[in-house]
């Protein structure tokens, strides 16, 4: 009994520890501005007006121009972190309308979106050409006031 016992702890004692292994999701949800804007290869001004974006954990994602909430544009989104690089996909409606597929990536308070039109293929990699016509938007997440 003595030797099952001893031989039951140092084999529990040996064993590796479970860790989770499930990767977290990229902190997408909040308010983000764009400072950035490259569409076909082609740089866009960022200048003109505020373009916000707010990504919330209902899976609703709305966004407006200049600096007030008059009138945001809805719609839906769905994302998944699991994938390399992360997908998003953005509908008109809900799953399989008009809208956008694309990835997603966020770093600090950065967030760095690839688009393109459904039914578009989706892009593999964070950049926008001629030759690969994608829309690629970067965002700085909006502060919140104390």
């Amino acid at each position: 009994m003595y030797a099952t016992a001893v031989l039951v702890l140092s084999v529990s004692v040996s064993a590796p520890q479970l860790k989770d292994k499930t990767p977290k999701e990229p902190p997408i949800f909040g308010e983000w501005v764009r400072v950035g804007h490259t569409q076909a290869g082609q740089p866009v001004s960022t200048v003109k007006e505020d373009h916000h974006q707010v990504f919330t954990q209902d899976g609703q994602w709305e966004y407006y121009y200049g600096g007030k909430k008059g009138n945001p544009q809805r719609w839906s989104f769905a994302t998944d972190f699991r994938q390399a690089p992360a997908t998003i996909d953005i509908y008109q409606g809900g799953p399989g309308a008009d809208g956008w597929r694309g990835i997603y990536k966020v770093e600090d308070d950065t967030l760095t979106l690839c688009l393109v039109n459904t039914p578009g293929q989706r892009p593999k990699t964070f950049e926008s050409s001629v030759d690969q016509p994608t829309t690629v938007w970067v965002f700085k997440r909006v502060k919140l006031k104390d």
